[in-house]
Formats: structure tokens, C-alpha cells, sequence
């Protein structure tokens, strides 16, 4: 009798797959839609919008207010990419990771911590990807 062993792949890394798989990717159009609501509903104006490949970040807010969107994000649910860029947006407003942050966050997307997890989830896999 003879035993094949193949390595097998973690829950968490199908269902991420499948959400790739299955999200309908977001277009430049849709990034920008979902910055303006989010610029206007905390009145800031990012400086500058760029969509371009990352390596480690799916989103980043330079002090000068340039926001740098991983065009890979696109491929994640709306709602995950929308914490992403609300989460950028606010470190125009308070800087670091503190309380303050934290209660806008809440303040504005109850459910931010869920969809952390998630987009935190996903990271493993941009390595991947890139």
C-alpha cells in the first residue's frame, strides 16, 4: 500500500483565495468614489491619490497627505477596502494608532476590527501575489 502525503493548504488560505476568486475587482473609478465619501464625511483632502503595486502595505498616508492605494487591494471586497482607505484617510486627523484613532474609527465603521482581521488575513497572501 502505497501513502501519498501532499502538503495541505490552511482553511484560512482556501477561503482567502476564494475571496480573491470571487470579489469583483473595484476599478480606478470605484477607489476614487470611495475616497471622495470618505474625504468629505471626515473633511480632510489627501494631498495626492496614487494606485500602484506595494510590496508589504496595502494602503499608506504620508505626513504630507499622499495616499498610496496597492492596486491589489482592488481585488479585496468593497467593505475591506473601504476600512483600508477610511484607516489612511484618519491618519490625516491623528497621526499614530492611539485611543483617539481608535474611537474614530469606531465612531465611523463599528465594525473596523472585524474588517481589520480580515484585511489582515489577506496579507499573507500578498506576498504571494507580488
Amino acid at each position: 500500500m502505497e501513502v501519498k502525503i501532499e502538503k495541505q493548504r490552511g482553511l484560512a488560505e482556501i477561503e482567502n483565495e476564494k475571496r480573491f476568486a470571487i470579489a469583483q475587482p473595484l476599478n480606478k473609478r470605484d477607489l476614487v468614489e470611495i475616497v471622495d465619501a470618505w474625504q468629505e464625511k471626515l473633511k480632510v483632502k489627501p494631498n495626492r491619490i496614487q494606485i500602484r503595486k506595494m510590496r508589504n502595505k496595502w494602503c499608506s498616508c504620508s505626513s504630507k497627505g499622499n495616499l498610496t492605494i496597492n492596486s491589489e487591494l482592488t481585488r479585496l471586497p468593497r467593505e475591506i477596502v473601504e476600512y483600508a482607505i477610511l484607516h489612511e484617510l484618519l491618519h490625516l486627523i491623528v497621526p499614530n494608532h492611539g485611543k483617539t484613532f481608535k474611537v474614530l474609527l469606531s465612531a465611523y465603521l463599528p465594525d473596523w476590527e472585524e474588517l481589520h482581521s480580515k484585511l489582515a488575513s489577506c496579507s499573507v497572501l500578498l506576498s504571494k501575489i507580488i
